[in-house]
């Protein structure tokens, strides 16, 4: 397994906290490759691919085709670890990511159409619902995603798309595996281009120093 972060030169800034975060809160995560446009990350091995943000699939396609693992633990730059990772649930979607299933989402399930399964504090993913390939936190078989992201668009259109090949999804149904300040509907981390207010007492807590003018607030 491979931790893939995707992020870009004019998300530069988050490199240090995320840095720091999945050192202190994730110490034993698989390797982690961060996938930007030019600019290389100082700690991580970093797979430069410089395209606009509306062929962002490609981008991603390309990175993965030098990856060599099938199972990538996807998650994005500004993803700050709140506490601990569950590394055991972490394992036991790893140990059962095989045959027609393409991911195991660690987000919250927020789908009321969602479907109880056999996989313990997991659900099955509504092929019709929202964000079916999300990008935000989920562990891949990376052929099935370099499948899904087989149209030239940005990341966000790509998560709307409900493109499944009638691959199986799984989304996670109790504690957080990752938490990363992700709620619902909820400003975290960089929001529309701007710091959410929430980073603020977080990196304060955490000895994290930004300079917040850069790219202002989301409000």
């Amino acid at each position: 397994m491979k931790m893939v972060v995707f992020s870009s030169d004019a998300y530069k800034e988050t490199f240090e906290p995320f840095h720091i975060l999945v050192e202190k809160y994730y110490p034993n995560h698989p390797e982690i490759i961060y996938v930007t446009d030019t600019i290389k990350n100082p700690w991580y091995k970093t797979i430069s691919k410089d395209y606009p943000f509306d062929r962002w699939t490609q981008k991603a396609r390309e990175a993965l085709d030098e990856i060599d693992d099938n199972k990538i633990l996807v998650t994005m730059d500004d993803n700050f670890i709140r506490k601990p990772v569950d590394e055991e649930r972490i394992k036991y979607a790893e140990e059962n990511l095989k045959g027609n299933i393409a991911m195991f989402n660690f987000e919250k399930n927020y789908d009321r159409l969602d479907q109880p399964c056999q996989y313990k504090g997991f659900k099955k993913k509504n092929l019709n619902g929202i964000a079916v390939n999300s990008i935000n936190c989920g562990l891949w078989q990376k052929d099935k995603l370099k499948s899904v992201l087989n149209i030239t668009c940005n990341p966000w259109e790509i998560e709307r798309l409900c493109i499944s090949y009638d691959y199986e999804y799984y989304i996670n149904s109790e504690d957080y595996i990752i938490d990363y300040g992700y709620i619902t509907f909820h400003p975290f981390g960089i929001t529309k281009g701007k710091w959410a207010r929430e980073v603020v007492p977080f990196f304060e807590k955490e000895g994290i120093k930004i300079d917040y003018s850069k790219r202002g607030f989301y409000d």
